[in-house]
């Protein structure tokens, strides 16, 4: 067999085994195998060659294409997104082959040691590199595997994935060793060889070497599992104190770029029906969530000093009366939140599309609205700083505030707008045109009528002394953002007790999408032992618990109203506090085997260039 065809058959298996591991069809245990493949490429002898690289790009390519084809649905437009991003993915896999061979066969580290280790440093870079995407990561296929994933709390999803690629090194160089004990008894029969004298002093050696890695293989992952019961053991003894009810709406909408106003408000009723149905069923709830962007209504927020648009001026009108027009329709769009909180008697976190008036012109946002108790009779929003201001033109909300609130309307019975989050995290082509503002023709390359903004700040929102820290869509996909926003909350003293993620995966229409993005937020808990709450429009809604245990979830593409008690716990994450440490280990080991592949070839280049001077030959 050629070269090329034995690098196709090998890295295709293993990624057609890793497919078959995820999403749709999750047969979890190949994910384990799959990698073993890789592995030959990378033990084997001969160096592999330019276009043997682009052949592993191409598998790569293929590979990216089948796990997220569900990116073409949502546009034809999103179809150019979907290649793009899995040309940009393609060729991790290349890159693994290549830099691990380097470890192996220049640094002399052993294949397991090397290959997990390489594979955890990418994973890192995919996570942070073009705005970061880890949908589809090797240990997501364990996600239902509790004690093994308890030790992301240590290092996190990439350290799942460093003992899986170890483990499948481990088997490789067992099988690898097997296979030559059965090549020398094949070629001792094939010799006539009398095999009474060096067949048993071959078959222990040969025994040996394949049980050494084996071995540690099992100590390793023996090891992980221990951790793992062990935490599960530690999170069931810690009670959860100030607990809260929370109801999860999942409604099932399916969701096109196209579609018009009409459609907004026939979410909106269907959502509303669904909320009032749980108030009726379950009359003792303090918090509903509701999806990202269900809520019909936009919220208007403003600077204290907004721009007044040229239309208005134009029009005949004067500064003052915009900011009159402009407080009007701002105290209007909360109003509207409270009284809905009022007739279903709970608090509410709501998906909803913020348009925000500048001093620098109109923004848009993406955000969770919180509409929660007033605390007093009459409450003034804060300004930037976090200083009360009373001002009738200052009718900014600060985004750093979890607290203040809005004037309060007898309306309302006690509840007021209290502020929001906005989505810091944006996508790409779906949310927003890199550079559409200094290039507006950008803007034609998707069907985006506008740009959002992306929030500055994170927030967590106080539910009868729990803190709930809401994200959106995507967000829950990256770890160190989810991490980072934990983080600067806990140095503002408002650390959250739960994460909610509101999506909307209507977009999606109940493909393998809605599955990928439910494991992101089992480990976004284990990480940071916290539970993890989603409210998805169409699926999955899903409650999960510190442990990553889906303790109950929404179904695909219809309707749930999902019910849970969550509070405080003392149950705590070292990777919280110290994730960076693993991540950048992982990270320094890919770039020290890059140095040592330049500076090699660096030296190579020099004594080529000397008199009488003879090259070295190195595997790469």
């Amino acid at each position: 067999m050629s070269a090329d065809r034995q690098t196709f058959l090998l890295a295709a298996i293993g990624a057609v085994l890793l497919w078959m591991a995820l999403p749709p069809l999750d047969v979890a245990p190949l994910a384990w195998v799959g990698p073993c493949f890789w592995c030959a490429l990378i033990g084997r002898s001969q160096p592999l060659k330019t276009r043997e690289y682009l052949i592993l790009a191409g598998v790569g390519f293929a590979f990216w294409m089948a796990a997220l084809h569900w990116l073409r649905l949502p546009h034809w437009a999103t179809s150019f997104g979907w290649v793009a991003l899995s040309f940009y993915l393609a060729w991790y896999l290349p890159c693994f082959i290549g830099f691990s061979r380097i470890a192996v066969h220049l640094c002399r580290i052993p294949i397991p040691a090397a290959a997990a280790t390489i594979w955890a440093g990418l994973e890192v870079a995919r996570a942070h590199l073009l705005t970061g995407f880890t949908m589809a990561s090797l240990a997501h296929t364990q996600y239902r595997w509790l004690s093994l994933i308890q030790v992301a709390d240590l290092v996190g999803t990439y350290g799942v994935g460093w003992v899986m690629i170890l483990v499948s090194g481990c088997l490789y160089l067992a099988a690898q060793r097997m296979a030559e004990f059965h090549r020398a008894g094949a070629y001792q029969r094939s010799n006539e060889v009398s095999s009474d004298a060096i067949s048993a002093k071959k078959l222990t050696r040969y025994v040996l070497a394949a049980g050494r890695p084996l071995m540690a293989a099992g100590v390793v992952l023996g090891a992980v599992v221990v951790y793992g019961h062990y935490r599960l053991v530690v999170h069931a003894a810690t009670p959860q104190t100030s607990t809260v009810r929370v109801a999860l709406i999942q409604g099932s909408q399916d969701i096109r770029l196209e579609d018009g106003e009409e459609k907004r408000e026939r979410i909106h009723r269907h959502y509303l029906e669904l909320a009032f149905l749980a108030a009726r069923q379950y009359r003792d709830l303090d918090l509903m969530v509701w999806p990202e962007t269900v809520y019909g209504g936009l919220l208007i927020d403003a600077d204290s000093h907004p721009a007044v648009p040229p239309e208005w001026r134009a029009k005949g009108k004067t500064d003052h009366e915009f900011v009159d027009q402009l407080v009007a329709a701002k105290r209007s769009s909360q109003a509207a939140m409270e009284r809905l909180a009022s007739q279903l008697a709970s608090r509410l976190i709501l998906g909803v599309e913020t348009v925000a008036y500048t001093g620098s012109g109109i923004r848009y946002y993406n955000s969770a609205a919180f509409v929660g108790k007033c605390s007093t009779d009459e409450v003034f929003p804060k300004s930037a700083n976090g200083g009360a201001t009373n001002r009738r033109d200052s009718i900014s909300v600060s985004p750093g505030a979890s607290e203040g609130a809005t004037h309060h309307s007898s309306e309302t019975k006690g509840y007021c707008y209290l502020g929001r989050y906005d989505k810091m995290h944006l996508v790409m082509f779906g949310e927003y045109v890199p550079f559409a503002d200094e290039f507006p023709p950008m803007r034609y390359l998707t069907p985006l009528s506008t740009n959002t903004t992306p929030g500055k700040v994170p927030k967590a929102f106080s539910v009868r002394g729990v803190r709930f820290c809401p994200n959106i869509c995507f967000e829950s996909v990256i770890p160190h953002l989810i991490r980072q926003q934990i983080l600067e909350l806990r140095k503002h003293g408002t650390e959250p007790d739960v994460l909610v993620n509101l999506t909307n995966d209507g977009w999606f229409w109940g493909s393998s999408e809605l599955d990928m993005h439910l494991i992101c937020g089992v480990f976004r808990a284990v990480e940071t032992r916290k539970p993890f709450l989603i409210a998805a429009n169409t699926g999955f809604s899903a409650v999960i618990d510190a442990t990553g245990r889906i303790l109950s979830q929404g179904p695909r593409r219809d309707v749930a109203i999902l019910v849970t008690e969550v509070g405080k716990s003392d149950f705590h994450s070292w990777y919280l506090d110290y994730g960076i440490i693993p991540n950048t280990i992982f990270v320094s080991a890919v770039v020290l085997v890059v140095a040592v592949e330049i500076l090699l070839r660096a030296i190579d280049r020099f004594w080529k260039r000397l008199p009488k001077s003879k090259g070295t030959t190195r595997q790469g």
